[in-house]
């Protein structure tokens, strides 16, 4: 059988689209486990889960003297922590297939004869003897081998935009505020 005939039969809609398919359905997946943490972490029931705290915060009043003006923070905790989401940024399908064409047989030929002749006169006798042997020797194999790889790549979407906001807000409140602009910051 000819290599093209071989590489023909090849079911290449399985081998390529079903990695592909594997990927997308394990997307699916990660898109349910995301929406599944937002739910059990973000909401309790209809309310948002929130942390609630206060935080004392210098003020400059303009006079050279520092207070302390509380604020109450109440954050909601899907900013704060990491939603998994995962997202599959590359599918790569490899796939390499190398044919020896070359076929297994082994034959073998011997061919032997032997012939003999006596013969004898008055005085004394002869005897002549010959052989031709003669062997013949194929050997023929086959090798077909295929290498199959199939690489995924993931990664972790960069942090909440909230979590961003409200570490911000905590770094702004170890500079004091000016009378000016005090109040619940």
């Amino acid at each position: 059988m000819s290599i093209a005939n071989q590489m023909r039969g090849l079911p290449m809609s399985e081998l390529i689209g079903g990695p592909l398919h594997a990927a997308a359905m394990a997307q699916f997946e990660l898109a349910k486990n995301m929406t599944a943490f937002i739910g059990d972490i973000g909401f309790d029931g209809d309310k948002t889960r929130t942390i609630n705290f206060d935080l004392q915060r210098p003020v400059d009043n303009g006079s050279g003297t520092i207070s302390k003006e509380s604020i109450h923070i109440e954050a909601p905790l899907l900013g704060l922590v990491p939603i998994p989401a995962l997202l599959i940024e590359t599918v790569n399908v490899d796939f390499t297939m190398e044919v020896k064409s070359s076929s297994s047989s082994k034959s073998s030929t011997d061919a032997s004869a032997e012939v003999k002749a006596k013969g004898g006169w008055g005085w004394g006798s002869v005897e002549f003897t010959g052989s031709v042997s003669t062997s013949k020797e194929n050997t023929r194999t086959t090798d077909n081998s295929a290498k199959y790889n199939v690489s995924v790549v993931a990664k972790q979407q960069p942090p909440a935009e909230g979590m961003s906001k409200l570490m911000d807000l905590m770094a702004s409140c170890v500079e004091p505020l000016t009378a000016t602009t005090g109040g619940n910051g």
